[in-house]
């Protein structure tokens, strides 16, 4: 009889220690960012691509890395940007607001201006403007060229 219980707690053990380091998304998300229904988001990498856009080349700028919240009164961005290059590089950046039909859900923002030093890591951290707005595309320009 003691066999038995020792045995199927140590399997209850076992299982729990397995859930335990899983983080579970809810529908729609992934890494705690929106994606669209139709999107296949199987990494990082692949969040990234779907997020970012850019208007032109992009030299020596990289995005390697987006973290996104759902917080009371909307969704907080943090976006990390590097400079691959010794020199430093002027982009602008402007976040274009979508809604959960996938259109617009704000007015384009402006163009912001930004000075990456060279082999540097930057983070770009925003919040959406409105509780409408509940994707987004991060949208950058070489300033450079």
């Amino acid at each position: 009889m003691n066999l038995h219980i020792g045995t199927t707690v140590l399997i209850a053990a076992i299982v729990m220690a397995g859930c335990g380091g899983s983080k579970i998304e809810r529908p729609g998300l992934v890494y705690g960012c929106p994606i669209g229904e139709d999107q296949k988001i199987s990494s990082k990498e692949d969040l990234i691509k779907a997020k970012i856009e850019t208007a032109g080349t992009l030299y020596n700028i990289e995005l390697i890395d987006l973290r996104c919240a759902e917080r009371a009164g909307g969704l907080r961005i943090d976006a990390d940007l590097r400079n691959n290059s010794r020199e430093p590089r002027r982009i602008a950046y402007r976040f274009r607001w979508l809604d959960k039909d996938g259109m617009r859900a704000w007015d384009d923002e402006s163009w912001k201006p930004l000075l990456i030093p060279g082999k540097t890591l930057y983070t770009i951290t925003t919040r959406s403007p409105a509780p409408e707005a509940t994707d987004f595309r991060l949208v950058v320009t070489d300033q450079d060229q």
